[in-house]
């Protein structure tokens, strides 16, 4: 029997009561928190966009197709086929229409340069605000 008590004895030795510890770190936390000052730091003022109303979808500004040909006549709106020099009264007649309109001039591949800046001039020369030229790409 006398060894059980020793057992016993040591067991009842090795019990650590935390519960006072627990109790002490708690009490600090508090006096920390209730003694720091809280800095209040200026930084980026965050304003997230309001929603917007979806814009109606905007049109393109009607338009008026030019191409020179590698004939070097000028095909109108894919339509009728016209002499570069007779493009002044095809435009005026569409910037009548469309006073917004705006002008394209295509050229070929293939086609006279002359050609087509005669055909841009004649645009201006028909009250074309704006004029724009493309070069189609050459098959190869």
């Amino acid at each position: 029997m006398s060894m059980r008590r020793r057992g016993t004895r040591q067991d009842e030795a090795a019990d650590v009561n935390v519960t006072p510890l627990l109790d002490i770190v708690f009490i600090m936390l508090i006096f920390f928190i209730v003694t720091a000052t809280f800095l209040r730091e200026e930084g980026i003022d965050v304003r997230t966009p309001e929603d917007t109303p979806e814009e109606p979808e905007t049109q393109p500004p009607p338009a008026l197709l030019l191409s020179v040909q590698e004939d070097g006549l000028v095909r109108v709106n894919n339509v009728r086929v016209i002499d570069p020099l007779s493009v002044t009264p095809v435009v005026e007649e569409f910037i009548a229409r469309e006073p917004q309109g705006v002008v394209l001039v295509n050229a070929a591949p293939e086609a006279e340069a002359g050609v087509s800046v005669t055909v841009m001039d004649q645009a201006y020369a028909g009250n074309a605000a704006a004029v724009s030229i493309a070069l189609q790409q050459g098959a190869e």
